[in-house]
């Protein structure tokens, strides 16, 4: 039997389970419809099984509701309107939903920023071992957000993301090396970051190490007063924490 027809008979199965009711096989189902697996890429079937494993309390299933309403899969793209799915998926344990509510939290999704709140499930599910969180937070303590500035941390954090192989906290990490002084380690790890990291991602952080040779964020560079413009912090965070 060939890949695709083993996808076909797999597809022929899940939808089996699917419409019999079973939560697990419904989100089975919309991911093979998103990925196009068996079948054509079927954004807004895809949109309606996910939400039939959600409204059954499966909580990866709460959270691509919440994917799909952040991304516009099959569904209107509304990020506010995905909050309360990322919400459900986060009380309900999963590490991809605190993270995901944790970064709507951040960026303001519901209305106003909640760094406090943010910060709180960032490190919920950095507790579970999600890499990703490992580099906000070191994002946070570098910043200053819902914790005081504290840069012995932040490294710490980067690190730790690195050491999963998280690409922004290669780069993250690579920064600090290079502040040490420690250039072929900063080098290493921005080579990491160039290789996993998505070409967007790659082409802003080429940038920034073009324009400020990686000694320092744009977004800690003192500007009126003498202090970082939290708007600054804000974009910065957006293109390179997140972007």
């Amino acid at each position: 039997m060939s890949t695709s027809e083993e996808h076909a008979a797999l597809l022929v199965l899940v939808t089996q389970h699917a419409r019999a009711g079973d939560a697990q096989a419904q989100l089975a189902l919309g991911q093979l419809l998103l990925n196009g697996i068996g079948t054509g890429r079927d954004e807004k079937t895809a949109f309606r099984w996910f939400l039939a494993s959600a409204l059954q309390g499966q909580a990866m299933g709460c959270n691509m509701v919440g994917r799909c309403r952040e991304l516009g899969w099959g569904v209107a793209l509304d990020t506010a309107e995905a909050m309360p799915w990322y919400r459900r998926a986060a009380q309900g344990g999963l590490d991809w939903g605190m993270y995901n509510y944790a970064t709507g939290l951040t960026l303001g999704w519901n209305g106003a920023r909640d760094h406090d709140a943010a910060f709180l499930w960032f490190r919920r599910a950095a507790a579970l071992g999600h890499c990703k969180s490992f580099n906000i937070i070191g994002g946070f303590y570098e910043d200053g957000w819902a914790c005081p500035r504290d840069l012995r941390r932040a490294r710490g954090w980067y690190a730790a993301a690195a050491r999963c192989g998280d690409f922004r906290g290669h780069f993250n990490y690579g920064r600090f090396l290079l502040r040490e002084n420690r250039l072929e380690d900063a080098a290493y790890h921005f080579d990491l970051a160039r290789q996993s990291g998505t070409a967007a991602f790659v082409e802003k952080m080429d940038a920034f190490l073009c324009t400020t040779g990686g000694m320092e964020p744009p977004a800690m560079v003192p500007l009126s007063g003498g202090k970082p413009d939290r708007a600054v912090l804000n974009e910065y965070a957006v293109e390179v924490y997140y972007g």
